[in-house]
């Protein structure tokens, strides 16, 4: 829980100054690939977390992946001062926090689509502009493939689920048939 408050006050702050400087969209999308690049490399998360590294080895490693990101200052800034002060494990939780102010401001939601199958664009696209239509909102999806459907496809909005599996179709069938 301090975890979670601690991250939403970095994400407050950097948001604030996304909305100053109309840098909202490209720092939200810096911030999910700068997320994506610490979880799919094991050793850049342990620099980044360890402290046994020293502060001068972290801020290296910073400098380096905000050059290769191409991060502007700000986002670059707010990294060195979680390094500076030992909490770069924070960074999903700023970066999830941000994210979750960035769609508010924007007016859009996220949702995840879960299907037995990988889902084509078309399909996924006829998903999102239908709930797009039932939040009223812009809609983003992330997806998943889950076999274990059977078929057809849970979306998720929010705590708000819509479950069109072959799965939950089955089970309620089976307890229709034991009734």
């Amino acid at each position: 829980m301090i975890m979670g408050s601690i991250a939403r006050r970095y994400a407050k702050a950097l948001f604030a100054l996304a909305v100053e400087t109309g840098r909202v969209e490209p720092w939200s999308d810096a911030l999910l690939a700068l997320e994506q690049a610490v979880a799919a490399s094991p050793d850049l998360r342990d620099v980044l977390s360890n402290p046994v590294y020293s502060r001068e080895q972290r801020r290296a490693i910073v400098e380096q992946l905000a050059s290769a990101l191409r991060l502007d200052p700000e986002p670059t800034n707010l990294l060195f001062l979680l390094g500076d002060r030992n909490r770069l494990t924070y960074l999903s939780g700023v970066v999830d926090a941000f994210r979750e102010l960035a769609d508010q401001k924007l007016g859009r939601v996220r949702a995840k689509i879960t299907s037995a199958v990988p889902l084509d664009v078309a399909a996924a696209q006829a998903i999102a502009d239908k709930l797009s239509q039932a939040t009223r909102a812009k809609v983003l999806l992330d997806r998943a493939v889950d076999p274990a459907l059977l078929g057809g496809v849970v979306a998720q909005v929010g705590s708000l689920v819509y479950d069109g599996s072959v799965r939950t179709q089955l089970e309620d069938l089976r307890k229709t048939l034991k009734q």
